[in-house]
Protein backbone atom coordinates (compact mmCIF):
# COMPACT_ATOMS: atom_id res chain seq x y z
CA UNK A 1 0.00 0.00 0.00
CA UNK A 2 1.49 3.31 -1.06
CA UNK A 3 1.64 6.10 1.46
CA UNK A 4 -0.39 9.11 0.31
CA UNK A 5 1.02 12.61 0.66
CA UNK A 6 -0.43 16.05 0.03
CA UNK A 7 1.48 19.21 -0.80
CA UNK A 8 1.05 22.23 1.44
CA UNK A 9 1.10 24.52 -1.63
CA UNK A 10 -2.52 23.62 -2.42
CA UNK A 11 -3.86 25.11 0.78
CA UNK A 12 -4.52 28.52 2.26
CA UNK A 13 -3.85 29.52 5.86
CA UNK A 14 -0.95 29.16 8.25
CA UNK A 15 1.32 26.15 8.21
CA UNK A 16 -0.41 24.88 11.35
CA UNK A 17 -3.77 25.13 9.56
CA UNK A 18 -2.41 23.32 6.52
CA UNK A 19 -0.77 20.52 8.50
CA UNK A 20 -3.90 19.94 10.58
CA UNK A 21 -6.08 19.84 7.47
CA UNK A 22 -3.78 17.40 5.68
CA UNK A 23 -3.55 15.01 8.63
CA UNK A 24 -7.24 15.18 9.53
CA UNK A 25 -8.18 14.41 5.94
CA UNK A 26 -6.28 11.13 6.24
CA UNK A 27 -2.91 11.82 4.59
CA UNK A 28 0.12 10.49 6.42
CA UNK A 29 2.71 12.73 4.80
CA UNK A 30 3.22 16.07 3.12
CA UNK A 31 5.44 17.66 0.54
CA UNK A 32 7.07 20.49 2.46
CA UNK A 33 8.26 23.80 0.98
CA UNK A 34 10.99 26.03 2.35
CA UNK A 35 8.50 28.77 3.15
CA UNK A 36 6.60 26.38 5.44
CA UNK A 37 9.52 26.35 7.86
CA UNK A 38 9.44 30.13 8.17
CA UNK A 39 5.69 30.62 8.34
CA UNK A 40 5.88 31.55 12.04
CA UNK A 41 7.75 34.53 13.45
CA UNK A 42 9.29 32.32 16.11
CA UNK A 43 11.15 30.32 13.49
CA UNK A 44 11.38 26.82 11.99
CA UNK A 45 11.11 25.03 15.33
CA UNK A 46 7.40 25.93 15.38
CA UNK A 47 6.84 24.17 12.05
CA UNK A 48 8.83 21.15 13.24
CA UNK A 49 6.69 20.97 16.38
CA UNK A 50 3.53 21.16 14.28
CA UNK A 51 4.70 18.24 12.16
CA UNK A 52 5.52 16.22 15.26
CA UNK A 53 2.24 17.03 17.01
CA UNK A 54 0.22 16.12 13.92
CA UNK A 55 2.16 12.91 13.35
CA UNK A 56 2.79 14.06 9.80
CA UNK A 57 5.81 12.73 7.90
CA UNK A 58 7.63 14.62 5.15
CA UNK A 59 7.73 12.83 1.80
CA UNK A 60 9.88 15.38 0.02
CA UNK A 61 11.30 18.85 0.47
CA UNK A 62 10.52 21.20 -2.43
CA UNK A 63 12.29 22.42 -4.52
CA UNK A 64 15.75 23.24 -5.85
CA UNK A 65 15.35 25.09 -9.14
CA UNK A 66 17.50 26.15 -12.09
CA UNK A 67 20.65 24.41 -10.93
CA UNK A 68 22.25 22.45 -13.75
CA UNK A 69 23.95 23.80 -16.85
CA UNK A 70 25.59 27.03 -15.65
CA UNK A 71 29.22 28.19 -15.61
CA UNK A 72 31.36 30.41 -13.43
CA UNK A 73 30.01 32.52 -10.55
CA UNK A 74 26.38 31.77 -11.44
CA UNK A 75 27.03 28.06 -11.09
CA UNK A 76 28.65 28.55 -7.69
CA UNK A 77 25.72 30.66 -6.49
CA UNK A 78 23.24 28.04 -7.66
CA UNK A 79 25.09 25.29 -5.83
CA UNK A 80 25.34 27.42 -2.68
CA UNK A 81 21.57 27.83 -2.74
CA UNK A 82 21.11 24.11 -3.39
CA UNK A 83 23.24 23.29 -0.35
CA UNK A 84 21.11 25.53 1.84
CA UNK A 85 17.97 23.83 0.54
CA UNK A 86 19.46 20.44 1.34
CA UNK A 87 20.29 21.60 4.86
CA UNK A 88 16.68 22.68 5.32
CA UNK A 89 15.50 19.30 4.06
CA UNK A 90 17.64 17.66 6.73
CA UNK A 91 16.23 20.00 9.37
CA UNK A 92 12.70 19.03 8.32
CA UNK A 93 13.49 15.32 8.47
CA UNK A 94 12.79 14.76 4.79
CA UNK A 95 14.45 11.78 3.10
CA UNK A 96 14.19 13.45 -0.32
CA UNK A 97 14.99 16.88 -1.71
CA UNK A 98 13.58 17.63 -5.15
CA UNK A 99 15.33 19.20 -8.12
CA UNK A 100 13.23 20.60 -10.96
CA UNK A 101 14.83 20.58 -14.41
CA UNK A 102 16.30 23.95 -15.36
CA UNK A 103 13.79 26.10 -17.27
CA UNK A 104 16.32 28.84 -18.04
CA UNK A 105 17.08 28.83 -21.76
CA UNK A 106 20.38 30.60 -21.02
CA UNK A 107 21.73 27.53 -19.24
CA UNK A 108 23.65 24.97 -21.26
CA UNK A 109 21.94 21.87 -22.56
CA UNK A 110 25.21 19.99 -23.02
CA UNK A 111 24.56 16.48 -21.72
CA UNK A 112 28.01 16.08 -20.28
CA UNK A 113 27.74 19.28 -18.29
CA UNK A 114 24.22 18.44 -17.12
CA UNK A 115 25.39 14.99 -15.97
CA UNK A 116 28.37 16.49 -14.15
CA UNK A 117 26.17 18.97 -12.32
CA UNK A 118 23.61 16.34 -11.39
CA UNK A 119 26.39 14.09 -10.16
CA UNK A 120 27.80 16.82 -7.94
CA UNK A 121 24.33 17.64 -6.60
CA UNK A 122 23.68 13.95 -5.89
CA UNK A 123 26.94 13.67 -3.98
CA UNK A 124 26.10 16.75 -1.91
CA UNK A 125 22.74 15.18 -1.10
CA UNK A 126 24.31 11.83 -0.21
CA UNK A 127 26.74 13.52 2.16
CA UNK A 128 23.69 14.73 4.08
CA UNK A 129 21.90 11.37 4.00
CA UNK A 130 19.41 12.62 1.40
CA UNK A 131 18.19 11.37 -1.94
CA UNK A 132 17.84 13.81 -4.83
CA UNK A 133 14.69 13.43 -6.96
CA UNK A 134 15.11 14.97 -10.42
CA UNK A 135 11.90 16.19 -12.06
CA UNK A 136 11.61 16.82 -15.81
CA UNK A 137 9.47 19.87 -16.63
CA UNK A 138 7.50 19.78 -19.88
CA UNK A 139 8.35 23.40 -20.81
CA UNK A 140 12.04 23.12 -19.87
CA UNK A 141 14.32 23.72 -22.87
CA UNK A 142 16.68 20.78 -22.27
CA UNK A 143 15.07 18.15 -20.02
CA UNK A 144 11.35 18.11 -20.72
CA UNK A 145 10.54 14.38 -20.65
CA UNK A 146 10.91 11.56 -18.18
CA UNK A 147 13.00 9.60 -20.69
CA UNK A 148 15.49 12.47 -21.02
CA UNK A 149 15.69 12.74 -17.24
CA UNK A 150 16.10 8.99 -16.86
CA UNK A 151 18.90 8.94 -19.43
CA UNK A 152 20.79 11.58 -17.45
CA UNK A 153 20.17 9.71 -14.21
CA UNK A 154 21.57 6.55 -15.80
CA UNK A 155 24.60 8.45 -17.10
CA UNK A 156 25.34 9.85 -13.64
CA UNK A 157 24.85 6.43 -12.01
CA UNK A 158 24.75 7.70 -8.43
CA UNK A 159 22.75 5.91 -5.77
CA UNK A 160 21.37 9.16 -4.37
CA UNK A 161 19.94 10.36 -7.71
CA UNK A 162 16.58 9.22 -9.01
CA UNK A 163 13.45 10.30 -10.83
CA UNK A 164 10.60 12.41 -9.55
CA UNK A 165 7.71 11.48 -11.86
CA UNK A 166 5.08 14.20 -11.83
CA UNK A 167 2.65 12.55 -14.23
CA UNK A 168 1.14 15.94 -15.13
CA UNK A 169 4.08 16.68 -17.42
CA UNK A 170 3.88 13.66 -19.75
CA UNK A 171 0.07 13.52 -19.67
CA UNK A 172 -0.34 17.18 -20.67
CA UNK A 173 1.86 16.36 -23.67
CA UNK A 174 -0.37 13.44 -24.63
CA UNK A 175 1.92 10.67 -23.40
CA UNK A 176 1.14 7.98 -20.86
CA UNK A 177 4.49 7.20 -19.23
CA UNK A 178 5.56 3.56 -19.43
CA UNK A 179 6.65 2.98 -15.85
CA UNK A 180 8.07 -0.45 -16.81
CA UNK A 181 10.93 1.44 -18.44
CA UNK A 182 11.85 3.03 -15.11
CA UNK A 183 14.03 0.98 -12.75
CA UNK A 184 12.22 0.75 -9.43
CA UNK A 185 15.30 1.77 -7.49
CA UNK A 186 15.40 4.98 -9.52
CA UNK A 187 11.76 5.95 -9.07
CA UNK A 188 11.97 8.08 -5.93
CA UNK A 189 8.61 9.85 -5.93
CA UNK A 190 5.35 9.91 -7.91
CA UNK A 191 3.10 12.96 -8.02
CA UNK A 192 -0.42 12.97 -9.42
CA UNK A 193 -2.94 15.62 -10.37
CA UNK A 194 -5.60 16.09 -13.01
CA UNK A 195 -6.49 18.73 -15.57
CA UNK A 196 -8.84 19.63 -18.38
CA UNK A 197 -7.09 20.34 -21.65
CA UNK A 198 -8.00 23.76 -22.99
CA UNK A 199 -6.58 26.87 -24.58
CA UNK A 200 -3.92 27.47 -21.94
CA UNK A 201 -0.26 26.54 -22.18
CA UNK A 202 0.99 23.58 -20.11
CA UNK A 203 2.80 26.03 -17.84
CA UNK A 204 -0.39 28.02 -17.22
CA UNK A 205 -2.35 24.86 -16.45
CA UNK A 206 0.40 23.53 -14.21
CA UNK A 207 0.88 26.68 -12.17
CA UNK A 208 -2.74 27.61 -11.53
CA UNK A 209 -5.33 25.22 -12.94
CA UNK A 210 -4.51 21.69 -11.87
CA UNK A 211 -7.35 19.62 -10.48
CA UNK A 212 -7.59 16.82 -7.97
CA UNK A 213 -7.19 13.30 -9.37
CA UNK A 214 -10.39 12.16 -11.03
CA UNK A 215 -11.85 15.64 -11.45
CA UNK A 216 -10.44 16.22 -14.92
CA UNK A 217 -9.85 14.27 -18.11
CA UNK A 218 -6.24 13.09 -17.71
CA UNK A 219 -5.74 9.31 -18.18
CA UNK A 220 -4.46 8.64 -14.67
CA UNK A 221 -5.77 5.10 -14.28
CA UNK A 222 -3.33 3.49 -16.77
CA UNK A 223 -0.45 5.12 -14.91
CA UNK A 224 -1.65 3.90 -11.54
CA UNK A 225 -2.29 0.39 -12.89
CA UNK A 226 1.22 0.36 -14.27
CA UNK A 227 2.71 1.48 -10.97
CA UNK A 228 0.82 -1.24 -9.11
CA UNK A 229 1.84 -3.92 -11.61
CA UNK A 230 5.44 -2.66 -11.52
CA UNK A 231 5.50 -3.01 -7.74
CA UNK A 232 6.10 0.64 -6.92
CA UNK A 233 5.87 0.95 -3.14
CA UNK A 234 6.95 4.56 -2.66
CA UNK A 235 4.90 7.61 -1.84
CA UNK A 236 2.20 8.99 -4.12
CA UNK A 237 1.83 12.72 -3.59
CA UNK A 238 -1.18 14.78 -4.63
CA UNK A 239 0.39 17.94 -6.03
CA UNK A 240 -2.17 20.50 -7.15
CA UNK A 241 -1.64 24.18 -7.83
CA UNK A 242 -5.00 25.90 -8.19
CA UNK A 243 -5.84 29.45 -7.14
CA UNK A 244 -9.46 28.56 -6.47
CA UNK A 245 -8.50 25.81 -4.02
CA UNK A 246 -6.22 28.29 -2.29
CA UNK A 247 -9.18 30.58 -1.61
CA UNK A 248 -11.21 27.90 0.19
CA UNK A 249 -11.04 26.56 3.77
CA UNK A 250 -8.02 24.25 4.00
CA UNK A 251 -9.85 21.46 5.84
CA UNK A 252 -12.51 21.22 3.14
CA UNK A 253 -9.94 21.28 0.33
CA UNK A 254 -7.73 18.59 1.91
CA UNK A 255 -10.77 16.39 2.60
CA UNK A 256 -11.82 16.79 -1.04
CA UNK A 257 -8.33 15.81 -2.17
CA UNK A 258 -8.38 12.70 0.03
CA UNK A 259 -11.79 11.67 -1.26
CA UNK A 260 -10.80 12.19 -4.90
CA UNK A 261 -7.52 10.29 -4.80
CA UNK A 262 -9.01 7.35 -2.91
CA UNK A 263 -11.97 7.11 -5.27
CA UNK A 264 -9.51 7.01 -8.18
CA UNK A 265 -7.36 4.37 -6.48
CA UNK A 266 -10.44 2.27 -5.69
CA UNK A 267 -11.62 2.42 -9.32
CA UNK A 268 -8.16 1.51 -10.54
CA UNK A 269 -7.88 -1.45 -8.16
CA UNK A 270 -11.36 -2.71 -9.06
CA UNK A 271 -10.63 -2.63 -12.78
CA UNK A 272 -7.34 -4.45 -12.22
CA UNK A 273 -9.20 -7.14 -10.27
CA UNK A 274 -11.85 -7.45 -12.98
CA UNK A 275 -9.19 -7.74 -15.68
CA UNK A 276 -7.34 -10.45 -13.72
CA UNK A 277 -10.57 -12.44 -13.35
CA UNK A 278 -11.01 -12.71 -17.13
CA UNK A 279 -10.02 -16.12 -18.45
CA UNK A 280 -9.79 -17.15 -22.10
Amino acid sequence: MNRLAFTTATLAGSFADKAAAIRQAGFEATELWARDLFDHLEGPEVALRVLRDQGLAVSAFQAIRNLEGYRGPVRQLKFDIACRMMDLACLAGSPIVTLAANVDAQASGDRGRLADDLGQAAELAAQRGLRLAYEPICWAPHVSSWRQALALIAAVDHGALGLQLDVFHPLIQGEIPDVFEIPLDKLFLVEISDFVAGGMTPREVSRGHRLFPGEGSAPLEPVLRGLAARGYAGDIAVEVFNAEYGAQPPAAVAARGWRCVNQLLDRTAQRRRNRNEIRF
